[in-house]
């Protein structure tokens, strides 16, 4: 079959225009970062979360030679920042701080939402996780996890147990708690942790799950009892604290976290050297004497280990939520 000459030289040409753009793409990579970087955080500003953003944009800033800025997008449960976020160019230049209930939460509560976590995102590393307290109020005549349990047995739906809303970290431990020991307890959300925190100091409710770090300023505080952490291992922020699994429930652990994504495509380059940065700042003996201060566990991960772990938490939680009956508001 004779040759084409025209098709001949038009392929010649476009292996000589690819051949050149070559070069341009690889300088490009070793440029980066040439500018700023974005790093959405689905939440308002102000809490926990929010700092957290802003301790490693500064960290990293310093690292890249480049501002990180945070970009505040809160609404719709995480849902506003997150789809912005998956819109956003698979540049390198953007990023987002996620947490449980956007990562793993939502995309089991909600069936029509306009994100997947793993489709349309490249996990970067996990960053933080922070246990959780069981906590009683001083009406609940039990000293310790055995005690509780036993009470709570001897008065079926009689106890009733704050959470920081509907589908949140607290709520779906407790529920995890419950499919564990067979306790029925009774379920009272509120509008926050700091809500739900007031009511169980004031003995409005029995008991609840929160964050370490919101409840050891009242670790010594009379109308509160704790009860046990959700970690594997006790915290030496309050070591005389058992954990969970120790105290009565064997092998029981949750654990609310953190993790930074960035678009799905994002060139692997920049993912290894965003990782590779991620870590060295979390490794910062400022940076985690920050953490500690907040109860904040450092994080480390590779992409690839906190992919798994997305995939894991999602399935552990989808479990759960079926079996509670758990609807979005």
């Amino acid at each position: 079959m004779a040759t084409d000459p025209f098709s001949i030289r038009r392929r010649t040409c476009l292996e000589l225009a690819l051949a050149g753009c070559l070069p341009g793409l690889a300088a490009a990579q070793e440029r980066w970062p040439e500018r700023p970087l974005q790093l959405i955080a689905p939440i308002a500003a102000g809490g926990l979360t929010d700092a957290l953003a802003r301790m490693l944009a500064s960290g990293l800033s310093t690292r890249l030679g480049q501002q990180v800025v945070v970009d505040n997008r809160p609404g719709g449960g995480g849902t506003i920042g997150m789809s912005a976020a998956a819109r956003s160019p698979a540049d390198g230049y953007h990023l987002v701080l996620v947490y449980q209930g956007v990562a793993s939460v939502n995309p089991v509560l909600y069936p029509k939402l306009p994100y997947d976590t793993l489709r349309d995102f490249a996990p970067v590393a996990q960053v933080a996780s922070f246990p959780l307290a069981l906590v009683a109020s001083s009406r609940v005549q039990a000293t310790d996890l055995q005690a509780f349990m036993a009470l709570a047995r001897s008065r079926p739906g009689q106890l009733s147990y704050a959470s920081a809303g509907n589908a949140t970290t607290a709520h779906l431990t407790m529920e995890l708690f419950k499919r564990r020991t067979g306790l029925q307890l009774a379920h009272i959300p509120y509008k926050g942790e700091a809500p739900a925190l007031n009511d169980l100091i004031g003995g409005q409710v029995d008991v609840a799950f929160s964050s370490l770090g919101s409840v050891l300023p009242h670790l010594h505080n009379d109308r509160l009892r704790l009860l046990g952490v959700t970690s594997a291992q006790r915290t030496p922020l309050a070591p005389g604290l058992p954990t969970i699994a120790e105290a009565g429930v064997a092998g029981f652990q949750s654990l609310g976290w953190y993790a930074v994504l960035a678009p799905a495509g994002t060139p692997a380059a920049a993912i290894e050297r965003l990782n590779r940065e991620l870590l060295a700042v979390l490794a910062e003996p400022e940076m985690r004497t920050r953490l500690a201060a907040q109860a904040i566990v450092p994080g480390g991960s590779s992409p690839e280990a906190l992919r798994q772990w997305i995939t894991e938490d999602t399935g552990r939680w989808r479990k759960v939520i079926a079996d509670a009956g758990i609807k979005a508001d």
